[in-house]
C-alpha cells in the first residue's frame, strides 16, 4: 500500500496534488506534513485516505517520511527577509537528510519553477534552482516539473476592476509579450500523476520537464479574459520595465523587491528564462484556459 507525502502541504500546489490525490482512486495514503495542523482544509480531514503530520523544513530533527514511497516537496518562497541564497540552502538540506533517514522513499517529485535551470539573472526564483542542486540526486528517481507563472496569480487584478474606469496592472510587458502560464489545479494534477507512477522508468533521472498551460499568455490574453469575465472594458496597465520596483514596493517586503525585480525581468524580452518559452521535447502542457481559471475566482 504505497504511501504518497506532500511537504508543505499548505501551499498551493500541495493542496492542489492533495486534492487530485485524493480523487485518484489508484491512491491508497496520503500524508500532509504541515508547519501548523490549523491550516488543514475540512475536507481533508474528514477524507479517510488522509493523515496529517506537523514538520518544519526549517528545522530538519522534525521531519518524517518514514515509510513513505514517494514525497512531493515544495521549496517555498522566502520573503521574510532571511538571505534567500542561505535560506533555500538550509531547507533543501533537511530536506535531503530526512530522505536520507527513510530508506522507504524511491521517489522525489521537487517542485521547481521556469527558468530555474540558471544559476544567474532569475532573481527569487534562485530557491528552486539551489534546492534542483542539492535534490536531484537524493533519492533513487528524481522527478522535476518546472511550472510557468500560475493563472491565478492575477487574482489581484479583480480588486482593481471594481474602480472606475476598470483597470488592471501588469508587469508584463511589451503588452504583447507572452509567458508560460499554468493552473494550479493542473500543476496538481500533474504532481500527483508523478507521485502516483513511483517505481515506474523515467526518459532520464533525474527527469527535469516544463509545465505550462496550454499556450502561452499576453498581458493583452490577460485583459480579453477579464473582459470575457465580467463583461466590462477593461484597461490594461503595463508597467515598465524601469517601475517594475516601484509596482513591487507596493506589493512585497522591501528585503525581496529586487528579487522579485529581476525575476521579471528575466521573463521579458532579452531576459534569461525567455528562450525557454517555446516548445520543447518532454514538455507537458495543462488543459485548463487562463480565462477558465480566472473564472473560477471570479464566482468564488
Amino acid at each position: 500500500m504505497a504511501q504518497l507525502t506532500v511537504i508543505p502541504a499548505s501551499t498551493q500546489a500541495g493542496k492542489a496534488t492533495i486534492s487530485a490525490l485524493l480523487s485518484d482512486e489508484k491512491t491508497t495514503r496520503v500524508v500532509g506534513i504541515y508547519r501548523d495542523l490549523t491550516k488543514i482544509p475540512a475536507e481533508f480531514k474528514s477524507h479517510p485516505k488522509f493523515i496529517a503530520s506537523q514538520g518544519d523544513i526549517a528545522s530538519g530533527a522534525s521531519l518524517d517520511f518514514s515509510n513513505s514511497d514517494a514525497v512531493l516537496y515544495i521549496p517555498p518562497p522566502i520573503y521574510d527577509g532571511s538571505d534567500v541564497g542561505k535560506t533555500a540552502r538550509k531547507h533543501a538540506e533537511n530536506v535531503k537528510e530526512a530522505l536520507a533517514k527513510a530508506s522507504s522513499v524511491k521517489r522525489l517529485v521537487l517542485f521547481s519553477s521556469m527558468g530555474s535551470q540558471y544559476d544567474r539573472d532569475i532573481g527569487i526564483l534562485r530557491v528552486n534552482y539551489i534546492s534542483d542542486q542539492i535534490l536531484k540526486d537524493s533519492v533513487a528517481e528524481v522527478v522535476i516539473p518546472r511550472p510557468g507563472y500560475f493563472q491565478e496569480n492575477w487574482q489581484h487584478a479583480f480588486q482593481t476592476l471594481q474602480l472606475d474606469p476598470p483597470v488592471f496592472y501588469s508587469p508584463i510587458s511589451p503588452a504583447t509579450h507572452k509567458i508560460p502560464m499554468i493552473s494550479i489545479e493542473d500543476i496538481g494534477t500533474v504532481c500527483a500523476q508523478k507521485l502516483l507512477e513511483v517505481g515506474q522508468p523515467l526518459p532520464s533521472n533525474p527527469h527535469f520537464f516544463n509545465l505550462y498551460g496550454p499556450r502561452n499568455y499576453s498581458s493583452l490574453d490577460v485583459k480579453s479574459a477579464l473582459e470575457e469575465i465580467t463583461g466590462k472594458v477593461v484597461e490594461a496597465i503595463i508597467v515598465p520595465k524601469d517601475q517594475l520596483a516601484s509596482f513591487f514596493a507596493e506589493r512585497a517586503p522591501a528585503s525581496v523587491i529586487q528579487e522579485l525585480v529581476d525575476m521579471t525581468t528575466a521573463a521579458l524580452p532579452g531576459g534569461i528564462m525567455v528562450g525557454t518559452f517555446e516548445d520543447e521535447e518532454g514538455d507537458v502542457r495543462g488543459p485548463t484556459e487562463l480565462v477558465e481559471s480566472l473564472r473560477k475566482i471570479y464566482k468564488s
